[in-house]
């Protein structure tokens, strides 16, 4: 395979390339559907968030920047068995990888591949394996906090236990599942990712962080519109926010769509119907505001470096990853 073929791999084309642009054109419908609703009738939302401590909106930006951070150190621990990536260089990709994920189509998984293959000479099956890997730690992780959420609504030491057991056997049975030859054959030595239970411990629980920084920025939303929501129910929408936003159809409009929607599920009566939509709608767009805020300006920031290492092409320092060429 050759470096242009590759470095197009995460391309989506075909029937791909046209679910992602309808999946655009319908997520720009639901973030209409959003604002106007969040105009209609939510004066008394707009009214607190206005007259909100400028430390509570600090602080959403503030969740959305470690959350950034958090999501780059995954990229980081989960190769760091087989790679020695640069820290910094991983924020550089995983910044340009969710500002290109606004687009139209989904670029931002090319961009990861395309940086990757082009710059350190990985090839097409080592980058998806390390995607998948990392595609791992959220499926563990969300899915062990919606159990323990279900299990235990109201968090604690018990929600704690029942949410830690899964990912304790999970860390354990990684690296029996990384001996099949299935697995082995396509990623290439990279499954050192997962036989490696130190990094893969360090990843979950940075994909744990990952999710409180999510679930505080949604609280703190919620405290300046004034709505009152259990922790258990802010964890819920946390966890929808988090999973819808990397649905393939798309990251604008179906994430604020769906914690607008699943936030009226949630709450308790009390008030009017027309007034309750509006200040969901308003929760689901300050929450994705403050994430815009971050990841949009340091993403233009990132990409500019990104273009010129891409231009550069190969990295000067020798690469240590397995079968990292073809």
């Amino acid at each position: 395979m050759s470096l242009s073929d590759e470095a197009r791999a995460g391309m989506p084309h075909g029937l791909r390339l046209a679910l992602q642009l309808l999946g655009f054109v319908v997520g720009l419908a639901l973030v209409i559907w959003c604002i106007r609703g969040a105009l209609e009738g939510g004066e008394a939302g707009w009214e607190k968030f206005k007259e909100a401590d400028p430390g509570l909106i600090a602080a959403m930006i503030g969740c959305s920047l470690a959350s950034v951070i958090a999501n780059g150190a995954i990229f980081f621990a989960t190769i760091r068995p087989v790679r020695r990536e640069g820290f910094m260089v991983l924020q550089g990709v995983n910044l340009v990888s969710s500002l290109l994920n606004y687009a139209p189509i989904r670029l931002g998984v090319m961009s990861r591949y395309f940086y990757h293959v082009r710059v350190d000479r990985f090839s097409i099956l080592f980058v998806t394996g390390w995607i998948v890997v990392v595609g791992i730690t959220v499926l563990a992780v969300m899915g062990a906090a919606v159990g323990a959420t279900l299990l235990q609504p109201r968090p604690g030491v018990a929600w704690a236990l029942v949410f830690l057991a899964p990912l304790f056997a999970l860390i354990l049975a990684l690296p029996m599942m990384a001996r099949i030859p299935l697995i082995r054959r396509f990623t290439r030595g990279g499954e050192a990712m997962l036989t490696d239970r130190g990094w893969i411990a360090t990843a979950f629980g940075l994909r744990a962080f990952d999710l409180g920084m999510w679930a505080i920025r949604l609280g703190i939303a919620a405290s300046i519109l004034g709505i009152d929501l259990p922790t258990g129910d802010v964890l819920l929408l946390a966890i929808t926010a988090l999973v819808v936003s990397l649905n393939p159809l798309g990251r604008l409009g179906w994430r604020e769509a769906a914690v607008a929607i699943l936030a009226a599920q949630l709450a308790a009566p009390g008030l009017g119907a027309t007034e309750l939509d509006a200040t969901f709608k308003q929760l689901a767009l300050l929450e994705s505001a403050a994430e815009a805020s971050i990841t949009i300006p340091l993403g233009l920031v990132a990409f500019v470096w990104w273009v010129r290492k891409v231009r550069a092409g190969r990295s000067s320092r020798p690469s240590s990853a397995p079968d990292a060429q073809d």
